[in-house]
């Protein structure tokens, strides 16, 4: 089953691990290879915002001539480019900043605009368009708007509210049409897209009563491997909305500490967006395909899932699972081959205890070095349960130097092995990541999922060993073994 007629967009998600542009040189072209037509670019501050907004762009946002750059890769590799720009919702890098915290619709939490204050529209107006202006070819852009949690809670909302007795979706459906409506004004040539988590729920007139049906067309997402949604969902969006969306996932999905991608918990999902389409997408002028998204943070607080290396054989194969419908043993083949392997890329490396085959892909060594990083890390946390370390060298028997040797022996090389391999791992890895991203990028994911073990197992093998050089002494014993 070919499906040649749909867009199929790669998602970059940029609040986290942002790419050296030399990278989309690598991973383009493979892209449209494995049937990517498009780019979903959420940039958050990688985004180089100028003027009142400069205090936007990040440390390692990329340059006008690296967006012009990143444009033309994708236009030579016939991808289509649409941005995302945040509106409503996830607008916690515009937010944690002083001069924008007084927009917030609560005080103390930096994700959401009022939609009511005087400077939420303009803000919000004039990152789009300098977005726009940086994206002149564009036939699409998005405007987010999901994940709205914080609405009707400031006073000015709530007096609205209670004023016009309306509820939290009408507020939301009200401010989205007024952005809705700026762009259209600006911008008529250009077409709208949003999540539809917002409006999920909402009664049909209701949805038609504002007005935002032919201002936008929806992306319907969801990323389990079985696609459950309201089973009258799309009755009443095809009453409201010509054209439709869905977006599936490649990564960053399955839990926000995630490392090792699934890629069979992918493989199901796009497959099953696949046979709920084939059901509905005739309700709608246009269903115009699939968006797969590659998330790298669930907010811009949180720290790194997925790498989009240790993801890139996932989103090969889910991107031919939408060309073709399928996923077959001679896809896997195929393409483990094109991503240069011995052997075939595991579909799911959690449950894999066979060695990892060698790959010569973009990033493989950052792929290669976060599995190995899995397996230390179970061996890690098994030694973490270990009976002999709980039992017989807790806080308790080390505070009171009362340890018995002959258990701590059965331990102790298990961590000196796990401490020199994570140092090993942590060379290897450091040279990997910086080939590839910039470097704070580089320190928070060796801080957070190396520096921590290391610190952890150089204090058990120097506790380990003081203990067995005490060597069974008395409770409390005043020995000093620490050299």
């Amino acid at each position: 089953m070919e499906l040649e007629q749909d867009i199929r967009l790669v998602h970059l998600d940029l609040k986290g691990a942002p790419p050296k542009v030399a990278y989309y040189e690598q991973i383009f072209p493979m892209l449209k290879d494995w049937g990517a037509n498009g780019l979903l670019i959420e940039y958050e501050d990688m985004f180089p915002y100028w003027g009142d907004l400069k205090e936007l762009a990040g440390p390692h946002a990329y340059s006008k001539e690296e967006i012009n750059y990143i444009l033309q890769l994708a236009k030579d590799n016939s991808l289509m480019v649409i941005p995302l720009v945040q509106t409503f919702g996830h607008l916690e890098f515009v937010l944690k900043h002083d001069k924008f915290r007084h927009i917030r619709e609560v005080p103390d939490y930096p994700m959401t605009v009022c939609p009511l204050h005087d400077d939420t529209l303009p803000i919000v107006s004039s990152m789009i368009d300098q977005v726009m202006q940086m994206h002149p070819d564009i036939r699409w852009f998005h405007i987010g708007a999901d994940e709205v949690f914080h609405m009707g809670m400031c006073e000015r909302c709530q007096a609205y509210q209670d004023k016009k007795q309306i509820a939290d979706e009408q507020l939301f459906l009200e401010y989205v049409v007024k952005v809705l409506q700026q762009i259209k004004v600006k911008y008529p040539e250009k077409r709208c897209i949003m999540w539809d988590d917002m409006f999920r729920l909402v009664e049909d007139e209701i949805l038609k009563d504002s007005g935002i049906g032919p201002l936008v067309e929806p992306m319907v997402w969801q990323y389990l491997n079985i696609i459950t949604l309201p089973t009258d969902l799309w009755s009443i969006y095809s009453k409201v909305f010509r054209n439709i969306w869905v977006a599936s996932a490649f990564k960053g999905a399955t839990g926000p500490s995630q490392q090792v991608t699934n890629i069979n918990y992918h493989i199901e999902g796009n497959k099953s967006w696949l046979v709920t389409m084939e059901q509905h997408r005739h309700k709608f002028d246009n269903f115009r395909g699939y968006a797969v998204t590659g998330w790298q943070r669930y907010d811009h607080y949180a720290i790194l899932c997925e790498l989009l290396p240790s993801a890139l054989p996932s989103l090969a194969i889910c991107l031919q699972v939408l060309v073709t419908g399928t996923f077959t043993f001679e896809q896997h083949k195929t393409i483990s081959t094109q991503l240069g392997c011995n052997g075939l890329i595991p579909i799911n490396p959690k449950e894999s205890d066979s060695p990892f085959p060698n790959c010569d892909f973009p990033g493989f060594d950052v792929y290669l070095g976060v599995y190995r990083w899995f397996r230390l890390e179970m061996e890690y946390l098994f030694l973490q349960e270990n009976d002999r370390l709980k039992s017989w060298m807790s806080c308790y028997h080390v505070k009171h130097n009362f340890c018995n040797p002959v258990h701590l022996e059965h331990f102790l090389p298990v961590a000196k092995r796990l401490l020199e391999e994570f140092n090993k791992l942590h060379r290897k890895l450091q040279e990997a990541l910086t080939e590839i991203f910039y470097e704070d990028t580089v320190d928070e994911w060796l801080h957070v999922y190396i520096h921590l073990r290391l610190k952890s197992l150089s204090e058990l093998v120097h506790t380990t060993e003081n203990q067995i050089k005490i060597g069974a002494r008395v409770k409390d014993c005043k020995v000093i073994c620490d050299t």
